[in-house]
């Protein structure tokens, strides 16, 4: 099994471990990613939500504008582009089962001008300068070669297009061993290989022809989120052993509490930060 099917293994058989342990909906889907605290979103709904927002000021995006979501998850930033910010937006992930659900969810949202695609976001079937915005939670850490990533963004977005990203990046390369080992324990179970450094995402941005690359460490802000994740898979991890023993889950969804339970750790001894990243495209 290549790394792109393992990647689509681990959403297939973790969606409903998501829907359970992060259940909150968001303009009509669920949310799988991290939230962002402040004084705006004091609990975890409210951050879930802040985390749009917040991602769609960096971006400055505008109504009428066209978003593609690359690693849509199940769709809930598309829907909320649409419905909040007015944007048309074109979700894409390499999970079917995401598509199809990701599909249901907007029409139950009335998100007319939101629609999903299964594509890998390294080799779209898009035409040149197809989008004003990429925008990317918790996503490109799947990619082997992140550069790879960062030049077919470039290529989909017009003059003066943004690319905004939430994700995990390494404390440095390279860490002491504590650290490597403490980051590996940490996103292996979630089909993750490797993060890439600040300094690394930002050489590959303007390698591929970005300027203005603006990276924002928000741990402090994610930290509640991982806290919550903590707490709740170290309640659930001896019994994820027991039902894993007992056959009544796989592999792929123990490693999944496994990882999600060393994550806190990882980012508290920053063997990763939480980052937002904004480049733009030059006009």
């Amino acid at each position: 099994m290549d790394h792109e099917q393992k990647v689509i293994k681990y959403y297939e058989d973790t969606e409903n471990d998501y829907k359970t342990i992060w259940h909150h909906k968001l303009e009509g889907a669920p949310a799988l990613h991290f939230g962002y605290y402040d004084e705006k979103a004091t609990r975890h709904k409210d951050a879930l939500y802040r985390v749009n927002e917040v991602l769609a000021d960096l971006a400055a995006i505008t109504p009428g504008e066209k978003i593609l979501d690359a690693g849509c998850g199940l769709g809930q930033a598309a829907i909320w582009l649409d419905k909040e910010r007015g944007a048309t937006s074109v979700g894409i992930t390499i999970v079917q089962q995401q598509v199809d659900n990701a599909t249901e969810y907007a029409k139950d949202a009335g998100a007319s001008n939101t629609s999903f695609v299964c594509s890998d976001y390294l080799k779209t079937p898009f035409e040149d300068s197809s989008f004003d915005v990429v925008w990317c939670i918790e996503s490109v850490c799947h990619a082997l070669d992140k550069s790879l990533f960062y030049k077919e963004a470039f290529r989909l977005l017009k003059p003066g297009g943004r690319l905004v990203m939430a994700d995990s990046f390494r404390g440095g390369r390279p860490m002491t061993k504590a650290n490597e080992k403490l980051l590996k324990q940490a996103f292996s179970g979630w089909e993750i290989q490797d993060v890439d450094t600040p300094e690394e995402h930002t050489d590959h941005a303007l390698k591929a022809g970005f300027e203005k690359v603006v990276i924002n460490d928000v741990s402090d802000k994610v930290w509640s989120s991982y806290k919550n994740i903590r707490m709740h898979t170290k309640n659930f991890l001896w019994l994820a052993y027991v039902i894993k023993f007992l056959g009544i889950i796989n592999q792929v969804r123990l490693n999944n509490v496994k990882s999600s339970y060393k994550q806190a750790e990882a980012l508290e001894k920053k063997a990763f930060r939480y980052i937002h990243l904004l480049a733009t495209k030059p006009l």
